[in-house]
């Protein structure tokens, strides 16, 4: 019976005929990125996942592979690059690049560092600012700008060189805007990250909401600059779909699951941005 798959890319190397055998493919995919992208976090699913689930229904027949790490920051995508990424590149051509990252390494420079030292200014002690956006601390922003600009280009540039692929496109996740809030997706493991970083930075509770939307909108600029100047480069709608979850919810709420993630609802919505965008 011939279906869409999905499938990691560990496992395609071991077991190609778990996917192979549901093909022969009209559309073959490659998803890389952070954790809107892995499925690994259990109950927590991905956009890969929910995409085969749709193309399943309308009875479509697409293959995802997929070499996503939840966590992966920019970097470390690029660090790996030679290791996993062109190695795929090399292998199929693919009809289009699922590319998600740069989420990642704005929570990482905001809860990372000792307070005042990476995204956000530490406001213990100091006047109430007048804009939320006041902390943000803006050479860490603009510091985390460049470095991302620089690692998406080693990307782009491993794309647009690789003999299978050099025209493929790549769609690239714009996220959307969470809540901050205790909402980890594994207590004392995973989250959870905004909230985290706000307390640690003596960020007051009534500024989160408007902090979380000026953080979001330089990271949906950021990506979308991504798409300037290049060829084959789209940015996907994503951003002002999902329901926010409440203020000061500490488990599933709205379209999320927990803190930075869609619940089934969510990605359900993401999928619908998605599709217009990929080839049929």
């Amino acid at each position: 019976m011939q279906k869409s798959v999905v499938i990691t890319g560990n496992r395609y190397r071991i077991k190609p005929e778990e996917a192979d055998s549901f093909g022969p493919f009209n559309r073959t995919f490659l998803a890389e990125g952070d954790s809107w992208m892995d499925a690994s976090a259990w109950n927590q699913g991905s956009l890969p996942e929910f995409l085969v689930r749709e193309y399943n229904s309308q009875g479509r027949t697409n293959l995802i592979i997929n070499i996503s790490t939840s966590g992966h920051t920019l970097t470390r995508i690029v660090d790996m690059m030679t290791d996993d990424f062109v190695w795929w590149l090399n292998q199929f051509n693919y009809h289009g690049i699922l590319f998600s990252a740069g989420g990642n390494d704005f929570i990482d420079a905001a809860r990372g560092p000792d307070a005042g030292q990476g995204l956000l200014n530490d406001m213990h002690g100091q006047p109430f600012p007048a804009n939320a956006y006041d902390c943000v601390r803006q050479t860490g922003l603009q510091h985390l700008r460049d470095y991302l600009n620089k690692n998406f280009e080693t990307i782009y540039q491993a794309l647009r060189s690789s003999a299978k692929n050099a025209d493929t496109p790549i769609f690239l996740n714009c996220y959307d805007t969470p809540t901050a809030r205790d909402a980890p997706a594994i207590r004392d493991i995973a989250g959870p990250w905004l909230y985290a970083a706000y307390l640690k930075n003596g960020i007051d509770p009534s500024l989160w909401k408007d902090l979380t939307a000026g953080i979001f909108t330089d990271i949906q600029k950021v990506v979308a600059g991504w798409a300037e100047g290049r060829t084959g480069v789209v940015v996907v709608p994503t951003v002002g779909l999902l329901l926010p979850a409440d203020e000061g919810s500490t488990g599933e709420s709205g379209d999320w699951i927990n803190e930075i993630h869609p619940n089934k609802s969510g990605w359900r919505k993401q999928v619908q941005a998605w599709l217009p965008e990929l080839p049929a």
